[in-house]
């Protein structure tokens, strides 16, 4: 497991979104479909909209990706060759 931001930074993101630890942590433990295109494991499950929180969790885990508008593209997203897919 790697964080894209430090325990300080998730400690500091807990008061202002109470639970984000839990959430982060769901995320970045989640098993999610490996690409379909190019067979990586390096994927993330798509979220839409714009918000704190939302925005918080797609920046400290690599496997949550914020989009600003629905509908979604697909269900999940490749970090590797930026494809999504359902």
């Amino acid at each position: 497991m790697t964080l894209n931001v430090s325990e300080w930074s998730l400690a500091r993101a807990e008061k202002d979104y109470r639970g984000i630890r839990k959430t982060v942590m769901e995320f970045e433990n989640a098993n999610l479909p490996n690409c379909p295109t190019c067979g990586g494991g390096d994927t993330a499950s798509v979220t839409v909209g714009i918000v704190g929180r939302s925005m918080y969790l797609s920046q400290a885990t690599t496997k949550a990706l914020l989009i600003p508008n629905g509908p979604k593209p697909g269900e999940f997203y490749c970090n590797a060759c930026k494809e999504f897919y359902s």
